[in-house]
């Protein structure tokens, strides 16, 4: 079994460490792998933190939209028998009731190219599940689901494969697809040909094992500045094919071996090479990067990264590998925060190349957004402003004789790395703001102003 150096599991370690106390997470479990077996795993943090349970490499958590390549690999396996190819119709197995000016294929339904944007599904499943909000959408089986996509033929934005949209929706009627030609259920088909092959005997579809296994999280809501918060699993068979695995990260870690072995794991095979190629190629352009079947590529540290990223709002999970280095990861926690987990995945995957995470994008406009943010105040305290982070802008609040106003402060170069940034007049015109750094000191001049970061006396 491959072992990873110590020096580089101490790297990894500190960087998981430092994730999570700067995101506040409950707990974190990490596994390395490599094409010929597992590498490293580990547990950080906790799994319960009424309990203070600790995670460990076995904890069992919801890896949101991390299982749409298995529906992907469900969808090959039924390919090679001859029940479908992936260029037919979807009407020609299943029921799809929008208006397209051109058949929408399963192509492209795996790469979100149907021409359909996201129709809230998962969305509205997972608010009503976790009592975070009542959508008021009829979605309680298949044929609510099918009324509801059926009323879409005015949500059509584009020709089927002209333009990539996330759509959760087009992953439920694959796992439709694959029933068609089951013996069972999807979630009983992907049991008995990916999972029970491969010997991923706790991964489960069935959110009971939240209760009955010994080792598993408990789902907490992140609200921002607020401590996480306990929460009832969302269990959504109806989007078992979009995001509904639970999964241990030593269990994962199998199956990218199945992906970094083009579709055999000790011997044993599930898909062809050819399909396991044609699920990672990018057949569609997005703005993260191009995307295949319930995977994307993308550049880490000058290397290639296949990956992809889930999240069901009190869980998420990253699985990733680098095809020329022949080395993967698996990431899960027990909670979503306000990025994707596939930040922190492909960071630690710069550790394991050598790499220091805070020189990618996402970590180096954290850093510098940290730097920036904070009190300021104008010529003698007459105006005073805050900069705070909201999302991957900054916002600029400022207070004074005349009143108070808000506004949203863009990166000029488009990464946040740098010291410019814009906000829009009321005409629509941008409006530079600079932060002017010297000395340790950082100022901000905004339209007239210059405002002194304030600093404890």
């Amino acid at each position: 079994m491959p072992r990873l150096a110590d020096d580089t599991a101490r790297r990894l370690e500190r960087f998981c460490y430092g994730a999570m106390a700067d995101d506040d997470l409950p707990g974190l479990s990490v596994a390395v792998v490599e094409d010929d077996g597992l590498a490293y795993a580990n547990g950080f943090g906790s799994r319960d933190l009424a309990a203070n349970d600790p995670a460990t490499a076995e904890t069992l958590y919801g890896i949101g939209s991390c299982t749409k390549s298995l529906t992907a690999v469900a969808v090959e396996t039924l390919a090679a028998a001859g029940h479908l190819d992936v260029h037919d119709p979807v009407s020609d197995h299943v029921p799809f009731e929008v208006e397209t000016d051109e058949p929408v294929t399963i192509h492209h339904l795996l790469t979100h190219s149907s021409g359909l944007p996201s129709l809230g599904v998962s969305e509205a499943l997972i608010a009503r599940r976790t009592g975070r909000g009542e959508p008021g959408v009829p979605l309680g089986d298949r044929e609510d689901f099918h009324a509801h996509l059926a009323g879409a033929d005015d949500e059509v934005v584009a020709a089927p494969g002209d333009r990539f949209a996330y759509c959760n929706t087009g992953y439920v009627l694959l796992g439709e697809v694959v029933e068609a030609y089951a013996d069972g259920s999807y979630a009983e088909y992907v049991e008995e040909s990916i999972l029970d092959p491969l010997g991923m005997t706790r991964s489960t579809f069935d959110g009971d094992a939240l209760e009955t296994d010994a080792d598993a999280m408990t789902p907490y809501f992140h609200g921002g500045d607020d401590d996480p918060e306990a929460t009832p699993f969302p269990e959504r068979p109806l989007t078992y094919p979009t995001g509904g695995l639970l999964a241990p990260v030593t269990e994962l870690a199998t199956y990218l071996r199945l992906h970094l072995n083009g579709g055999a794991v000790d011997g044993t095979r599930l898909v062809s090479e050819d399909a396991v190629d044609r699920m990672h190629e990018g057949h569609v352009e997005t703005p993260s990067g191009p995307y295949g079947y319930g995977w994307r590529r993308s550049t880490v540290a000058g290397r290639e990264v296949v990956g992809h990223g889930g999240s069901i709002g009190v869980a998420s999970a990253y699985l990733g590998f680098v095809p020329s280095a022949g080395r993967g990861i698996a990431l899960a926690c027990n909670t979503s925060p306000s990025y994707g987990l596939s930040e922190l995945g492909e960071g630690a995957l710069a550790v394991l190349d050598g790499t220091d995470p805070s020189t990618l994008p996402f970590f180096e406009r954290r850093e510098r957004f940290a730097a920036l943010t904070g009190e300021y105040e104008a010529y003698r305290g007459i105006l005073s402003a805050t900069v705070t982070r909201d999302g991957e802008f900054l916002r600029l609040d400022v207070d004074g004789p005349g009143g108070e106003s808000a506004v949203p402060l863009v990166p000029v170069d488009g990464t946040g790395t740098g010291d410019r940034f814009y906000t829009l007049s009321t005409s629509g015109e941008r409006e530079p703001v600079r932060f002017l750094r010297d000395d340790g000191e950082v100022r901000l001049l905004y339209d007239r102003r210059l405002f002194h970061e304030r600093r404890d006396e």
